[in-house]
């Protein structure tokens, strides 16, 4: 049961994202949020820093936003759940170009309140280290 519905929690996050819903993806997050996310800083605390990073990201695209979460795997316990999966992101960024990547996302989420939320989560790309850039093209 408690994996139900954290899996249909990060379904409506998912659709939140697509529709640019700011505060439906917000709806997902513990007060005190520590995120380590792709864009600077190395990681944002607080759910007011969150949701500028979501308001930017919305902000820099153009049009329909694709955000899909694949291979969702959950571990869970009393008051605790570990989640993580690739999500592809696709769309066409502000500026002109387009975006077709594979993220790999990790979540620590914690029932407050009766409600499952994210206090932890982790965005990140691999990277090639020899050459000091991201790996963008992998897919699944």
């Amino acid at each position: 049961m408690t994996e139900s519905l954290i899996r249909q929690r990060v379904e409506d996050w998912a659709k939140a994202i697509r529709e640019r819903d700011v505060n439906g993806v917000m709806s997902l997050y513990a007060p005190n949020i520590v995120s380590f996310d792709l864009d600077p800083p190395l990681r944002y605390a607080g759910t007011e820093n969150k949701r500028q990073a979501w308001e930017k990201f919305f902000a820099a695209h153009a049009g329909a936003i694709t955000y899909d979460v694949r291979e969702l795997n959950i571990a869970t316990d009393v008051d605790l759940a570990f989640v993580h999966s690739l999500n592809h992101v696709g769309g066409r960024l502000a500026a002109g170009r387009d975006i077709d990547i594979w993220v790999r996302w990790t979540a620590c989420f914690r029932r407050i309140n009766g409600a499952w939320l994210i206090a932890h989560d982790h965005v990140s790309i691999p990277a090639d280290l020899q050459h000091g850039s991201a790996v963008l093209d992998l897919k699944p």
